[in-house]
């Protein structure tokens, strides 16, 4: 079978998204698939390349004023037109619900491939980023109709939780759906360290109990309201929050931090290779998470399979991961005070953490990503024996 699928970036463009995108593509190769990605080149020049049997095209990148390392994709009608007649898909399926699936759903077809969308994000993830005042929950419902609009011209269209996949389908989604979760590598993120693992020498981390946060530094992530939650934290017991990401909110957060004087305590550490995370995550004592607009968030199932109770925001899919008073504890969200004390009354109670890490592997283990890759080659098969 040859899939083709549509993706705002790959890697190295770093986000959930691409990460996701990578693992599916390489596993439906490795189930015999033929699959090529058509996605922005992180070098803004198009040029082609091979990622473990997946073909790249990567098209003409446009600079992106919001994510500085995430550029914009650029390709016409027609060429990818071209394209599709080139590679003959039996599938075409897009992970980006804007500028690429707009543009296949333009496209004049002399007999369309099955045709389904991916959908990673929430309306509300975008004003985030726009300074709208009293406008904005008018722009967001301007926003529910365009997505909705857009994917309802789809075949199917597949979430990755239930939360998400309700949100939609109350706002008038019409195709039929599917949910299949990101997954995660259960076999290398896992409680037990490997051997010879070193990672507080490596990194040179604290000493103490130590908290962790996995993501982009950027607007949507809400790591400020972290930051600002440990002022609270450090009044009462020594902690550290282990901050791993890169980002344009860098700058922002280093001086949060400096005018709250919690340089001792903050610690971004940047980018942090893939192969060192499980090791990284082996060495904290809590996992906290306050962003607001998570479908599903690849580091809080990291995070659970990891054996570690989780803090979250109570909002989008994050309940579905995070269950209040067994594995961890959801706060109200935009309430750095909240996030504070639930940071605080984890670590204050080590029999509590222990408990809640034991309930966050039970939960973590049922999205084992070999399960979704399994999914993912019967729902591709299930597509095309349908339109043969």
């Amino acid at each position: 079978m040859r899939i083709m699928m549509f993706s705002h970036g790959y890697l190295p463009t770093l986000s959930g998204v691409t990460l996701v995108v990578q693992k599916i593509a390489r596993a439906m190769v490795q189930h015999g698939h033929e699959v090529i990605i058509v996605t922005a080149s992180e070098k803004h020049l198009p040029y082609q390349s091979e990622d473990q049997g997946v073909r790249l095209l990567r098209v003409l990148g446009i600079p992106n004023p919001f994510w500085w390392e995430g550029p914009f994709p650029f390709i016409s009608l027609a060429a990818i037109r071209k394209l599709t007649d080139q590679y003959q898909p039996d599938i075409i399926h897009t992970h980006e619900n804007a500028l690429l699936s707009n543009l296949l759903l333009q496209v004049r077809w002399d007999k369309r491939p099955a045709f389904i969308s991916s959908c990673y994000s929430l309306p509300s993830y975008l004003t985030q980023y726009l300074h709208l005042g009293g406008l904005e929950p008018w722009f967001a419902g301007v926003i529910w109709k365009v997505a909705i609009g857009n994917l309802n011209h789809f075949e199917h269209v597949v979430f990755c939780t239930r939360t998400h996949e309700r949100d939609f389908l109350a706002h008038g989604l019409r195709p039929p759906t599917t949910v299949i979760s990101n997954g995660v590598n259960i076999r290398r993120y896992c409680p037990e360290k490997e051997p010879g693992e070193d990672i507080e020498t490596r990194y040179n981390l604290p000493l103490g109990r130590r908290i962790l946060s996995v993501g982009r530094l950027m607007k949507d992530k809400k790591l400020d309201l972290l930051i600002t939650a440990m002022r609270e934290v450090c009044d009462k017991q020594e902690a550290h929050l282990l901050v791993v990401g890169r980002g344009s909110e860098r700058p922002r957060l280093n001086a949060l931090i400096r005018k709250l004087n919690l340089e001792p305590y903050i610690h971004l550490l940047g980018y942090v290779p893939e192969q060192d995370l499980p090791g990284l995550y082996r060495a904290c004592n809590l996992f906290a998470i306050p962003s607001l607009v998570e479908v599903q968030s690849l580091p809080a199932l990291q995070a659970a399979v990891t054996g570690l109770p989780i803090v979250a925001a109570n909002s989008a899919a994050l309940p579905e991961l995070v269950r209040h008073g067994e594995n961890g504890l959801l706060v109200y969200p935009l309430t750095p005070h909240a996030l504070g004390e639930a940071i605080q009354t984890i670590l204050s109670d080590p029999d509590m953490a222990y408990k809640m890490g034991q309930v966050s592997l039970e939960i973590g283990r049922t999205h084992d990503e070999q399960l979704t890759f399994m999914a993912y080659d019967e729902f591709y098969r299930g597509l095309v024996g349908k339109s043969n």
